[in-house]
């Protein structure tokens, strides 16, 4: 009887049979045959497995066993040798260039023979390994075309296509326009910057700034804390714009993210347009939060975190409360909370400086105004590089627009982003040229003081520096002027009394009024950046070069400032509304008399300061709350108007309108009615409370005030109609039998749930 083969001798065996008939089958072996012949054996090429065959992830065997022991000992030797053969054929080897025609297939022109001899056939590819000689490969065609392009190209010649047809122009990859490209760069932030605690570390040592302290995972054992499919695994929720705190809730599902296709999103290839949803929770609180503002109690606004633990603008008016109160640990951990929730949608994108949103839309505007904040506490936390990359998300936010006043003429050049600030300026002018950021005194006073800090870091001279400087001068004076008086020292006579030199000092509607607001405006922001002494020495020197031009025609300089000055900086209009709206924001004295008089004397709230006035912006109106007004079950036949609406009547006796009473009568019990809480509760009885009003309102919405139902069901569906009836009937019922149960008032609940059910006999007897 013959010893039995091991697994590895009989795929030796079947290999070699295979060899064997191959050999059998070629009528003329090439040189290649016989040489790889008297080499070695060397089983033939796999079969292709379609595009991960090219991967090169391994040998399967076929029958899914693993060889034995004995026979891996006794065939490592020859597989060390065949890899020593295989590394020295590889380095005599020629490898093809990355754009040759046996890498990429062209289409713009067809296949040639000379191509087709270039690409091998499977055979030929399998004798190639066997010899381990490659032909070297020929010089690509210049074609005009890319590796990106001649890579599509193969891939529609693999699926089928022709090979010698034109690639369709819709097919070929759109190439972004640079200055987009450039925009892109300058807007991107690395979000490991956006922490302050680890900018003060930098600068004074971890040892002297502890680190925040870290929330748990979750509160139970380890062995199930540390398990990721573990139910009870609680993670905290990643976030680019807050660190959260331990005992924060997640605010997942809180806010939502869409796409938005409005006017400020054409023409502008280089932003992803989104807009911010809220749910119908999400609006029931924003309603109580603008009856607390009409009360103008801030002790209610805990009320509507109690309901909404994640409300924007409540954290937004508590911070300022704080702040005001000087409690500005309090103010930073509310700002923060509101961050945090409107982080939580953010796509993963939002550091490439694609990211756009229009402030046009009110469920926008709380982030740009929690931006425009947070880097006023940073900059008054001495935390510059901080405060300038939020400042240029908050910029680049706006695409085109600068709708809070965050164009970074002091932060850049106090955080020392002097390269960055030099693309800045080019970029930003060409892809948005309706800005006119050549009108902006602070941006052309930045620069020179760049241009210096660059200077003093190589140690050369200022010669460049103070030619900047002195072109700043030339073009606006007016900045001249207000530094002299901020900093005490005298100004040349003929800069004091030069025409372009006085401001305004109040609103008008001169065409020099947008330079004077700016002037105002940057000066009440950098003033300290220029006392240092020898700041103030090489602002001086500037300026006295500058005083003997400021009428010389001749020089570009003074031809743009004094066109500026004479026809206005802004075409559009006096000035841009964000501009106005950063003024407004930033409560400076000096700049409060150059507001509009509606700005300055008009109502309005720090949740929405001075809105916009474009036709298509929205505001916490009807069209608003229209969704809280349109359930489905309130829609059907014979259901009449909402609870609370114009036209709703007081009662009718059927479950709906009881059910619509207890309702109410919860929602003032709760403080929840225009008139504040009208009885003391505990947490947990108003805990309780609230879960019978969420039941009361359909089981679907966790916010007082939403109501159940479905937008898909007919309306003549009457069976469907009924049911509704009995479900809410029997709902009604259950909530009042738990109220009497935690009131101790069982009688009366019983009484209204048997007028329920008599009221719906005698429907029924009637129909």
């Amino acid at each position: 009887m013959a010893p039995r083969l091991s697994k590895r001798q009989l795929r030796e065996l079947e290999e070699l049979e295979q060899l064997e008939r191959s050999r059998q089958a070629s009528t003329l072996p090439t040189e290649d045959d016989i040489e790889s012949s008297d080499e070695e054996d060397v089983p033939p090429p796999a079969k292709s497995a379609g595009a991960f065959g090219a991967l090169d992830l391994g040998d399967d065997n076929d029958d899914g066993d693993q060889p034995d022991e004995e026979d891996d000992a006794q065939a490592a030797p020859a597989k060390k040798k065949s890899n020593k053969k295989k590394k020295k054929k590889a380095k005599s080897a020629a490898s093809p260039a990355p754009d040759s025609p046996a890498v990429f297939a062209s289409a713009d022109s067809p296949a040639t023979p000379s191509a087709q001899a270039a690409t091998p056939s499977k055979q030929s590819k399998g004798k190639k390994k066997k010899g381990g000689k490659a032909e070297p490969a020929a010089a690509p065609a210049d074609d005009g075309m890319d590796e990106i392009d001649r890579a599509l190209a193969e891939l529609a010649v693999k699926g089928g296509g022709d090979p010698g047809a034109a690639t369709p122009a819709s097919s070929q990859p759109q190439r972004l326009d640079p200055k987009w490209t450039a925009i892109k760069e300058v807007f991107a932030f690395d979000p490991k910057f956006l922490d302050s605690d680890a900018e003060l570390r930098r600068m004074f040592g971890s040892k002297i700034i502890g680190n925040a302290p870290q929330a748990p995972r979750s509160q139970h054992h380890a062995r199930f804390a540390n398990n990721p499919h573990h139910s009870t695994s609680i993670r905290r929720t990643p976030s680019y714009l807050a660190t959260p705190e331990p005992g924060w809730p997640s605010p997942s599902g809180v806010l939502g993210l869409t796409r938005y296709d409005g006017p400020e999103a054409q023409g502008d290839d280089a932003g992803e347009w989104h807009t911010f949803v809220h749910p119908p929770s999400y609006k029931q609180a924003q309603l109580m939060f603008l009856e607390v503002l009409q009360q103008a109690d801030g002790n209610r606004l805990y009320d509507v975190l109690a309901a909404l633990p994640y409300h924007v603008d409540t954290h937004m008016q508590l911070s300022e409360m704080m702040a005001q109160q000087g409690d500005q640990g309090a103010s930073a951990t509310h700002l923060a909370r509101a961050l945090y929730v409107l982080s939580a949608p953010l796509p993963p994108t939002f550091p490439s400086g694609s990211f756009r949103l229009a402030y046009s839309q009110i469920e926008n505007r709380a982030l740009f105004l929690g931006i425009a904040r947070k880097v006023s506490l940073l900059v008054k936390r001495g935390t510059w590089r901080t405060a300038f990359e939020w400042a240029k998300i908050g910029l680049g936010m706006g695409g085109g627009e600068d709708p809070v006043g965050m164009l970074i003429d002091l932060l850049a050049p106090k955080a020392g982003q002097h390269d960055w600030f030099f693309k800045f300026l080019p970029a930003l002018e060409a892809a948005y040229p309706d800005m006119h950021i050549g009108s902006y005194p602070g941006l052309a006073f930045a620069k020179a003081m760049c241009v210096r800090n660059q200077e003093q870091e190589r140690k050369e001279g200022d010669e460049k520096s103070t030619a900047a400087l002195k072109s700043a001068v030339l073009r606006f004076p007016m900045v001249a002027t207000l530094l002299s008086n901020a900093l005490g020292f005298d100004l040349p006579p003929s800069v004091v009394t030069h025409r372009r030199a006085q401001l305004d000092g109040a609103f008008t509607k001169n065409p020099s009024y947008a330079l004077s607001l700016l002037s105002e405006l940057y000066v009440a922001r950098t003033s300290a950046l220029w006392k240092d002494p020898s700041s103030t020495a090489w602002l001086r020197k500037a300026i006295t070069q500058a005083a003997a031009s400021l009428d010389d025609a001749s020089l570009e300089d003074v031809r743009i400032g004094d066109e500026l000055f004479s026809k206005g900086a802004f075409p559009q209009g006096y000035a841009p509304a964000g501009l106005i709206r950063a003024a407004f924001i930033s409560d400076i004295a000096s700049v409060r008399p150059y507001l509009p008089p509606a700005a300055r004397s008009g109502t309005s709230y720090s949740f929405d300061p001075l809105p916009p006035t474009s036709p298509h912006a929205t505001f916490y109106n009807d069209a608003y709350f229209a969704p809280l007004y349109a359930a489905g079950s309130y829609k059907r036949r014979g259901r009449g108007p909402l609870p609370g609406r114009p036209g709703a009547g007081a009662g009718g006796g059927t479950a709906q309108d009881v059910a619509a009473a207890l309702r109410d009568g919860l929602a003032r019990m709760l403080g929840m009615g225009p008139e504040g809480p009208q009885v003391e509760l505990n947490d947990e009885l108003r805990a309780e409370l609230l879960e019978e009003l969420a039941m009361l309102n359909g089981g679907g919405e966790r916010m007082p005030g939403g109501f159940g139902g479905d937008e898909g069901e007919g309306e003549d569906d009457e069976e469907g109609e009924w049911e509704d009836e009995e479900g809410a009937e029997e709902n009604t019922r259950n909530v009042l039998q738990r109220l009497a149960n935690l009131f101790g008032v069982g009688g009366q609940a019983g009484d209204a749930a048997q007028a329920g059910r008599d009221d719906t006999e005698h429907r029924e007897e009637d129909r």
